[in-house]
Parts: structure tokens; sequence; C-alpha cells
């Protein structure tokens, strides 16, 4: 299946995660304007990678994935977008790749694996990229810490009934949220996803809500379309 945003076409045949619409979200959200480095880990097809460089033309992006295929179609994926100068896409593991890589990163950036306790997906590739037993958020945030910049920033897309341990998490890292959107399917309905920014210090700030949908069964929320409009066609 192709995905066609305004500069690029996206492949996610064999990827381990395909486009969805937290990946939309979290490349349409996340502040990459003054970050000459960025960070995807778990970026599956390479659409997160792809937006950013999109979003910065300056941006040197650097693409990791636990998983051979979905590095395999990042890649071509990346050589036939036009920014394949500024995008590098590896198959590691996070925990392997923070204790070994020298250089650090403006911005780290994740859509990462959420569910922890739930019946396992029936491919491995797809419950690797969906489970935190093979990236936790301790590990997350651990080797964030080493790679960061002191001024960098991390963004986070993840479930709003995980996000209170996330932030616990990242503050034992002297990492803290200083941005919140909470993601709303559509009104009447709970919060399901939050995005979250963190940097390596406190700062204040008030967290905002975010509709996907006007309501059940309807199109996206003038909110969404102003959002992500720079990528859809």
């Amino acid at each position: 299946m192709i995905f066609r945003f305004k500069q690029f076409s996206v492949s996610h045949a064999n990827s381990s995660m395909k486009v969805g619409t937290d990946a939309v979200i979290i490349g349409s959200w996340a502040d990459v304007k003054n970050s000459q480095t960025i960070l995807d880990i778990g970026t599956g097809s390479g659409i997160i990678a792809l937006m950013m460089a999109q979003k910065n033309s300056e941006a040197h992006i650097k693409a990791i994935d636990i998983d051979e295929d979905s590095i395999h179609e990042a890649s071509q994926n990346f050589e036939q977008s036009a920014w394949s100068e500024r995008l590098e896409a590896e198959c590691i593991a996070f925990q392997n790749f923070g204790l070994n890589y020298q250089n650090h990163f403006d911005h780290i950036i994740s859509n990462p694996p959420f569910f922890s306790k739930s019946t396992p997906a029936p491919e491995k590739a797809r419950h690797n990229a969906r489970h935190t037993d093979t990236l936790t958020a301790d590990d997350f945030f651990k080797n964030s810490k080493l790679l960061l910049t002191k001024s960098g920033k991390i963004s986070l897309i993840i479930p709003f009934y995980t996000s209170n341990d996330w932030i616990k998490t990242a503050e034992k890292y002297n990492l803290f949220p200083s941005r919140i959107t909470n993601v709303i399917s559509y009104p009447d309905k709970p919060i399901e996803r939050i995005l979250i920014e963190f940097l390596n210090k406190k700062s204040s700030f008030e967290a905002k809500e975010f509709y996907i949908r006007k309501g059940k069964g309807l199109g996206y929320s003038d909110d969404y379309v102003e959002l992500t409009n720079n990528f859809y066609l």
C-alpha cells in the first residue's frame, strides 16, 4: 500500500508496523525547526523520519528499528525521496545503539511500542513493534539521556493510560515534560493517546486537547486538517 504526501510516497507493505494515524500525528506535532540532528526510534517504514526531513531542510535524520524488513523498506523509501542524502536507516536495538553511538541528537522522536500486558500479536515482527518487552520506558529514557544534547527535545506519542508511568520514569533521568497534547478520537470519547515533549529542565506549560474527528463516523476535525496539512495531498 502507498501513502501519498505532498512531497513523497511511502511504501509500507513489509514493515512491522503500518503507517497509521499515530505516526502522522506525532510527525506533524513534533517541533524540530531548530534541530540539526534527529533520531527516529522504531522507524518502521520510515514515515516519521521522512516527515522530519520535509519539516526541516537542514536536519540529518538517523532512523533505527529492530526489524530487518522494516529497515529494508525504510531504506527504499529514503532512497526514493528528495532527501536521501540526509536520511540513514540502521537495523539495531535502541539499547545497543545508545551504548555504542558516539554522537548526540538535538531531537529524539518515537512512536514507541506500548502494549505491555496484552495478547501477543500473531506475527513476531508486529509483536515486537507493538509491545514494551522489546523497549521499556526505562530503556527508552536511559538511552535517550545518553544521546540527547543539553538543549535537545524528545517527542513521543503513547497511550494515555501509560503516560504517568512514562513521565515518572523520565524524571528518574532528569527529563521533564515541556508540552503535552491529549489526543481524542472525537468529542465525548475518552483521551486515548498523549503527545509529550520532554526537555532536560523543568518548565511550565498547559496541556491541550486535540480531536482527530468531528464526531463518530464524521470527517477529520479542523485541528487535524490544520496539523497535518503540510503532508497530505
